[in-house]
């Protein structure tokens, strides 16, 4: 039997890659792409990527034929969003089966019910659950009861239904059939090349280096992280899917040298490939070399362009100066460290503390060999002192300074699936926030943020961060894109008079002055002379 027709919608995030990375949505894609492969017609909904408003997009999307299933991808982040393109589907759309998915649905699946229109919930990776339904749909059979779903008992209970991960060849063969040539990277590097602003960069190799930094293409080569940081749900995403603790698999060297090689053929004008795996290289990695040689060997034949570029997440404690020579020769100009925080005290609280001797002796080996590090940290943990946050920024500063990137955060984030965002001890000190359903009555209150419990330290983020919330207003209507390197020095700035205030020296004011207003377009360029901070 033909059929049946299968809708995918992305996560939504309206305000542009604040929630999302903007670039079509990798899973949703590849399970198009598995369904497809199996002789289902599957199609994939952007809201991100459209070129008229989403509700009418979508409306357009879900009238244009009758759908037997519509799954809607669900982060936590972008949950209110999701949910309202959710309702939207089932009132144009009242008789196909409507699925969550995702990893706020995995984790929270009575809570997909209790706020949404859903018929089933996915725990953990949707292949086999997807084509499981597929095969019942056309066979008329009965659709309860498959694992890797979430349903409602007859007593209105939720029931789950628990699911094994993916093999590695499973998990192979579902990252070789995802379709790269149908997404659309063309039109969300045209939309990336318009907020950069990439015609007025005043030079040529300016104008390069944000074109490498926009024409990307994403690729996951594993299926999850097994670190276990203490702020982090991703370990335990396929744990929750399965009851227990799921295997690890990923590409060979060899398989992840192919998808490049599809990549290239699919979108020639890529300049970088972007390994969006959670953790690219391990402590005990057999594949970062091997991997290396091979791109080396395919840029020289002519099977990958000499010119293409890598950019990896990784821990810092998995790099050597081997491994960091032999990925600078590759092609990586930017590796991704999670080094979360500077204090060892506050790294032991994320669980991350055998990576602090490591942190130093890499990214100077790295910044040596012309990688630029990207560090993403966050400020202050729930236990922090007032001495570990003034040592991150002191530290975030400096490297700054020596030319990495940073991101700073201010706080932990209570991701669903997180140790800490079950932590009872945690709860007084968790900021809900109100958050809504447009086009419904439907409200409830989402956990946003994990305050520091010393109660100088909580004040003292909180006013950092409504000078920097004042700094960014004004800022981002001159400039129209705040890189990460702005960002962070906006957050320095901010927070210098709250740290010298409490007997905590970060840096010379005026000096960060300088280079704010040295890379500040237009009329920002005055607020770094004033200062939001010192108003």
């Amino acid at each position: 039997m033909p059929g049946p027709n299968v809708l995918l919608i992305g996560p939504y995030d309206p305000h542009c890659g604040e929630y999302t990375f903007l670039a079509p949505p990798l899973g949703v894609w590849r399970l198009a792409g598995v369904l497809e492969a199996a002789g289902v017609t599957a199609r994939v909904f952007d809201p991100n990527c459209c070129a008229e408003p989403v509700q009418r997009a979508l409306e357009r999307e879900l009238l244009r034929c009758p759908w037997d299933v519509i799954g809607v991808s669900t982060t936590g982040m972008t949950l209110r969003f999701d949910l309202e393109l959710a309702h939207l589907a089932r009132r144009l759309s009242p008789r196909a089966l409507l699925i969550a998915g995702g990893m706020e649905a995995t984790f929270k699946p009575e809570l997909m019910f209790r706020l949404g229109p859903f018929d089933r919930v996915v725990l953990g990776e949707g292949e086999r659950p997807l084509l499981e339904l597929a095969t019942r749909l056309r066979s008329g059979a009965a659709l309860g009861g498959i694992s890797g779903t979430a349903e409602r008992g007859a007593d209105g209970q939720c029931l789950r239904l628990p699911q094994r991960a993916l093999e590695r060849e499973e998990l192979r063969d579902a990252i070789f059939s995802t379709p790269y040539a149908r997404m659309p990277y063309a039109a969300y590097w045209e939309r990336l090349e318009k907020a950069y602003r990439v015609g007025a960069l005043p030079t040529k190799a300016a104008r390069e280096a944000r074109l490498a930094e926009i024409r990307s293409v994403r690729l996951i080569t594993l299926n999850y992280c097994p670190m276990g940081c203490s702020f982090c749900s991703s370990t335990n995403f396929l744990h929750e899917a399965q009851g227990s603790v799921a295997g690890i698999a990923r590409l060979d060297a060899d398989e992840c040298v192919q998808m490049l090689e599809r990549i290239v053929a699919a979108h020639p004008g890529v300049r970088t490939v972007i390994f969006q795996d959670d953790i690219f290289v391990f402590t005990q990695d057999r594949r970062v070399l091997p991997l290396c040689e091979r791109i080396v060997a395919a840029k020289e034949s002519g099977a990958l362009p000499r010119s293409l570029q890598f950019i990896s997440t990784n821990r810092v404690d998995a790099m050597t100066p081997e491994r960091l020579t032999a990925m600078r020769r590759a092609g990586f100009r930017v590796l991704g460290f999670g080094i979360e925080n500077f204090s060892r005290r506050v790294l032991r609280e994320f669980n991350k503390g055998r990576i602090y001797d490591h942190i130093e002796p890499m990214l100077g080996t790295a910044c040596r060999l012309g990688i630029t590090p990207f560090l993403d940290l966050i400020l202050t943990s729930p236990r922090a002192t007032l001495v570990d946050l003034a040592e991150t920024l002191r530290q975030a500063y400096r490297w700054l300074g020596r030319g990495c990137e940073v991101g700073l955060y201010p706080y932990v984030i209570p991701f669903s699936g997180a140790p800490m965002a079950a932590d009872p001890a945690l709860k007084p000190f968790t900021v809900s926030e109100r958050r809504e359903i447009a086009g419904t009555g439907i409200a409830w209150e989402q956990p946003a943020k994990i305050l520091p419990i010393d109660p100088l330290v909580r004040e003292t983020i909180l006013a950092v961060e409504r000078d920097v919330e004042a700094f960014l207003a004004q800022a981002q209507a001159d400039a129209a894109h705040l890189p990460s390197r702005l960002r962070s020095l906006i957050w320095i700035l901010c927070s210098l008079r709250h740290m010298a205030e409490r007997g905590m020296p970060i840096a010379d004011e005026e000096v960060v002055r300088r280079e704010l207003r040295a890379r500040l377009p237009g009329a920002a360029t005055e607020l770094a002379a004033k200062g939001v901070a010192t108003a």
